[in-house]
């Protein structure tokens, strides 16, 4: 018989009780303690709403403790308790959820792509993508497209003829980083990137039965393709974490030089941030600011009050390894191609961090949590947080800021990607100056 569970609640830092099911009877209570050790119990049949009651009651009892002048503060079983029974009212939702179909293999295959193998209307294809997902043994056939791998217009043939043409190309990068490199040149590659890529693909995805096991040549194929990326792109070069995204696009994939391709295409994108210090993060983090300044305004003021909040620490993880960490890989995969439908924007993912902040961010203005306690707070909702309500929220989000009868002007930089731009209808709001850049060609004269 396993040892029974108990701890002293008065050495625990927090409980925190996560609903999975809309009756809110189900899903996990996770307690943690003072040195970050954390116990999860899982409740499957039933009785966490009640468990919910009964420590909502005992919480507000414990903290409306009154204090004397002078005496000491009480020892509380725990600083935070937080119930977490997300939602999205029909009224945050974008006009349009839950009107587009999931793309199903009698669907793409009997209407969205033609006996030639054209895809005559990709817009429908990314909203569909966007709005209802894609079945998952389609994704072999339609991720090269979302990745631009492909042409949506191309046919069968030209396609097969693209890929002959991609693999010799891919062979050529191959030969150039194993023969063309004098002995100098490969001495600094492997110390800079061989090495680093070696330690990192082995320990990526090995839960995945695609990459378990010793001597897995699915391994050795991911290792290559990252070093011939970093032949292909020596500017950008390898970073960590670059293995993580590229591990569901192999397994998908399969080929190896189909695979690199829809990985030079993936990292073309504005989804992807390499390091937490580059330029690209540095605009990610901006834009999010100020989506955060107008669209959860009590949010920013919080940031506001508390030293290096602004940094946005707790999101790093979010945009570096694009929720990979935060959700499973089945609603990681659905987010990631959500993005890659670039329905309406390139800065889908920012959304999605949005809707992560607008959705469970209350408890953390409701305790007042410095930003230590923040990056805390967001990380332990890691693997619990219901990323099917956060695609709904991020949706209706970018539905509300499309809206917007004016944005500022250190918006406008999102806004000019994606086509036409963000706005690709009639309506264009007007953009006005925060004064935020010395030079600004909204500002007023």
């Amino acid at each position: 018989m396993s040892e029974v569970f108990s701890v002293d609640l008065s050495q625990m830092r927090s409980l925190r009780l996560f609903f999975n099911d809309d009756n809110c009877t189900c899903g996990q209570l996770v307690v943690a303690s003072r040195e970050s050790q954390y116990k999860i119990l899982h409740f499957h049949h039933g009785g966490l709403d009640h468990l919910a009651q009964v420590l909502h009651r005992w919480h507000s009892l414990l903290h409306n403790i009154k204090l004397t002048p002078g005496s000491e503060e009480p020892n509380l079983p725990y600083r935070h308790f937080m119930v977490c029974r997300p939602e999205v009212q029909k009224s945050e939702q974008h006009p349009e959820e839950g009107k587009l179909p999931k793309i199903s293999p009698e669907l793409f295959y009997g209407k969205i792509m033609n006996a030639k193998g054209v895809i005559e209307d990709d817009l429908f294809l990314r909203k569909c993508v966007f709005f209802g997902g894609l079945d998952k043994e389609l994704r072999r056939e339609v991720w090269p497209f979302l990745l631009h791998c492909y042409p949506y217009n191309s046919t069968y043939d030209e396609r097969e003829i693209i890929l002959q043409i991609r693999s010799r190309e891919y062979d050529e990068i191959t030969t150039r980083r194993l023969e063309k490199m004098t002995p100098e040149q490969h001495a600094v590659f492997w110390k800079t990137v061989q090495c680093v890529i070696e330690k990192d693909v082995v320990r990526t995805d090995r839960g995945n039965p695609f990459f378990a096991g010793e001597n897995n040549y699915n391994v050795e194929i991911m290792k290559n393709i990252l070093l011939n990326y970093a032949v292909y792109n020596p500017v950008l070069g390898y970073t960590q974490g670059m293995s993580d995204l590229l591990a569901p696009v192999l397994c998908e994939i399969k080929c190896e030089a189909e695979a690199f391709w829809c990985f030079v295409g993936l990292m073309q994108r504005a989804i992807f941030v390499c390091t937490p210090t580059d330029n690209d993060m540095d605009n990610n983090l901006s834009y999010l600011r100020e989506l955060i300044r107008i669209m959860l305004p009590h949010f920013y003021k919080h940031l506001e009050k508390h030293v290096d909040a602004m940094e946005l620490l707790f999101c790093h993880r979010w945009i570096l390894l694009c929720f990979k960490r935060e959700f499973t890989e089945a609603v990681a995969l659905r987010m990631w191609e959500a993005c890659w439908a670039n329905y309406q924007t390139d800065y889908f993912h920012l959304f999605l961090c949005l809707a992560i902040i607008a959705v469970y961010a209350d408890d953390v203005i409701a305790q007042d949590l410095n930003t230590d306690e923040m990056l805390l707070h967001f990380s332990s909702l890691a693997m619990y947080m219901d990323g099917r309500l956060i695609l709904r929220k991020a949706r209706g989000l970018l539905y509300q800021f499309r809206q917007l009868v004016r944005i500022p002007c250190t918006l406008v930089g999102m806004c000019q990607r994606c086509g036409p731009g963000i706005w690709d209808s009639t309506h264009r709001p007007s953009v006005e100056c925060t004064g935020a850049h010395d030079f600004c060609k909204y500002a007023v004269q």
